[in-house]
């Protein structure tokens, strides 16, 4: 399994247009094989514009660093004006057809490769990370935290309950252990949001584009599609695949959690 390639943020723009010809697929083999005969056998008898003449080989060229096959993810290809357009997300087949979007894109080639896409009537994003920055940092610390506080319990019911104290009293055992939790647990964090950072950045740069105010302290975790929309997920055969890398901003907004800047 590969991984995408994020693209600098100095290399990635925004384009408003409508999307159309959206083609799906777990896997970029299969997307490849699912595009080929439709657009070889019918793009130029259908007359669908000169853009389409090539989408097959444009995807093609673009798929080894655009698209992965990984768990969670749907490959996609589709027009955003007259563009071709393709990337990963967890949830593409819900992009809105026929819909305008707004998208934070990279080029590859000919093709435009989506790091993030919004729709304003659905309410939706379409993110790969959920946390900005500062946000990611302040996860981590938080999950630290909690780490911290049950490893403590555990000591002091040791230290209390089972007598278990060899050498030191009560005091010094629950300090020793106190000492070695918070370095296990908020150095943990520390070296996690190191290596997040690389995902986290990027993920800033797409919020920051697509107009979220303070975008490095973003949150949408709590705000996945599957959370908000829990009942119609519970009650469907999608996948997490269907629906993995889709968040509901407007809910956000109407929760007070994000505003536009």
């Amino acid at each position: 399994m590969g991984n995408p390639v994020s693209a600098p943020a100095s290399d990635t723009y925004v384009i408003e247009e409508v999307l159309t010809d959206l083609h799906v697929a777990l896997g970029r083999e299969n997307l490849l094989a699912q595009i080929n005969p439709h657009y070889r056998a019918g793009s130029a008898a259908a007359g669908l514009g000169t853009a389409l003449g090539g989408f097959h080989g444009q995807v093609a060229a673009a798929a080894s660093v655009a698209m992965y096959d990984g768990e969670d993810t749907e490959n996609f290809a589709c027009l955003i004006g007259e563009e071709v357009m393709c990337g990963t997300f967890g949830g593409a087949s819900k992009l809105p057809v026929g819909k305008k979007v707004k998208a934070v894109v990279s080029k590859r080639g000919d093709v435009l490769v989506a790091h993030g896409i919004l729709n304003e009537d659905t309410g939706l994003v379409w993110v790969g990370h959920a946390w900005g920055r500062k946000a990611e940092r302040m996860a981590n610390f938080k999950l630290a935290f909690f780490c911290f506080c049950g490893v403590m319990l555990m000591v002091t019911a040791f230290t209390f309950f089972l007598n278990v104290y060899p050498g030191f009293s009560e005091l010094e055992t629950i300090a020793l252990g106190a000492a070695a939790a918070a370095v296990l647990c908020f150095g943990n964090a520390l070296l996690s949001s190191g290596t997040m950072n690389a995902l986290a950045d990027p993920a800033t740069e797409v919020f920051r584009k697509l107009g979220f105010a303070d975008p490095e302290h973003v949150n949408l975790n709590s705000y996945q599609y599957c959370i908000v929309h829990s009942y119609k997920v519970t009650h469907s055969t999608d996948m997490r695949a269907n629906y993995a890398s889709i968040h509901c901003y407007k809910k956000a907004i109407e929760d007070g959690k994000l505003k536009f800047a």
